[in-house]
């Protein structure tokens, strides 16, 4: 992805948005390490929609790192480790060239409406991409399902901008992708009765709770 304006990146956490926000957004564009770039790009884009689409979403932080083949990012709802609110880590197994620009862009855009939903709406509880959540993606042209597997229409307000600054997008509606790599694992599931564990060899062990020998679960 590359560079997009480095003055906008010192605003993200909203209009007014307090000094520990800012801080974190300015370290990361200083600091070198591995996410230094691609943090820069993703606040930038942040605090774009956040403008164009007035979402009003008080509180960013943006974070890298690896997460589970399933998500290819995530919305922290409430105060994360550090304390600080709307929290969106991106999965750096899907950050290496594996998705095109407009599809994380997507990704990010999903994401802050989670951010939007807290602030202004009501989270769904257990499976969180209510009709409320679903109604907002729309009308920025994402196709959202109750799973979180996104879509995007053919033509939208998200297409819009995104071609205002020069990022490709299809011309034709993208459905969305309900399944994902479930990576490599050589991980094998083995049981005694009463505990599973799981192992990348053959396990000659005997529980010494119920003294059953582990065997191997197809």
């Amino acid at each position: 992805m590359a560079q997009s304006g480095n003055q906008e990146i010192r605003q993200v956490g909203g209009a007014s948005g307090s000094d520990v926000y800012r801080s974190i957004a300015q370290h990361q564009e200083t600091e070198n390490w591995f996410g230094r770039e691609l943090s820069g790009v993703l606040q930038s884009w942040a605090e774009r929609f956040i403008g164009e689409f007035k979402l009003e979403v008080p509180e960013v932080s943006l974070c890298i790192e690896e997460l589970p083949f399933s998500r290819y990012a995530h919305f922290r709802y409430g105060h994360n480790g550090f304390g600080l609110k709307g929290e969106i880590a991106f999965n750096t197994r899907y950050l290496q060239g594996q998705r095109e620009q407009w599809q994380v862009l997507g990704t990010l855009l999903h994401e802050l409406l989670h951010g939007w939903q807290q602030a202004h709406g009501t989270p769904g509880k257990g499976n969180y991409h209510n009709r409320e959540f679903r109604r907002k993606a729309a009308s920025l042209g994402l196709i959202i399902d109750t799973r979180g597997a996104t879509g995007y229409a053919a033509d939208s307000l998200f297409k819009e901008i995104l071609r205002r600054y020069h990022v490709e997008v299809p011309t034709v509606e993208t459905p969305a992708v309900t399944r994902r790599h479930r990576g490599n694992s050589k991980m094998k599931k083995w049981s005694c009765g009463c505990t599973n564990v799981r192992c990348a060899v053959t396990l000659h062990a005997q529980c010494l709770q119920c003294v059953q020998v582990y065997r191997l679960c197809e």
